[in-house]
């Protein structure tokens, strides 16, 4: 019984993930500016004023094959990122005016989820000491019941 359990959690181990997504939630008060161009980019550590990365149409849409969503209350859109592709970094949300001017409603630092690595490090860890202690834990308690003698 103890191996199965063991062989079970070992399979629970190896394959979990903690996939806890970054978000940013980007007001916007002014009805002129709902229908302009959302942005969502990474500021850059030379300029503190420029950044890098993409243009996209206001609603509802997933972005990045599914790494960051946004969802448009009509009042502000909130970005989910669940993984960042260009890195650690203070990255931005905001809207493009039609003169092609980014301007920043808000930022916020997202590291790359450092519960993540460590996680993928103390999984393999677990999946290596769960069957040395079972192993361990059974040869124990052969060895106890063993050394019982009848008279």
């Amino acid at each position: 019984m103890n191996l199965i359990t063991a062989f079970l959690l070992m399979i629970l181990i190896g394959h979990s993930t903690s996939d806890h997504p970054q978000t940013l939630v980007c007001p916007y008060e002014n009805k002129n500016i709902s229908q302009n161009r959302r942005v969502w980019c990474k500021r850059d550590d030379q300029d503190q004023n420029c950044c890098t990365g993409f243009s996209f149409q206001p609603g509802n849409i997933v972005l990045e094959g599914g790494n960051i969503q946004v969802q448009d209350d009509g009042k502000s859109f909130t970005i989910s990122v669940q993984k960042l592709t260009q890195g650690d970094g203070v990255y931005w949300c905001g809207f493009m005016t039609p003169e092609k001017i980014i301007v920043k409603l808000a930022e916020a630092p997202f590291p790359t989820a450092p519960f993540n690595f460590v996680w993928s490090i103390l999984r393999w860890i677990l999946f290596i000491l769960l069957p040395l202690m079972t192993i361990s834990f059974h040869i124990y308690s052969n060895r106890k019941h063993g050394d019982t003698k009848t008279t």
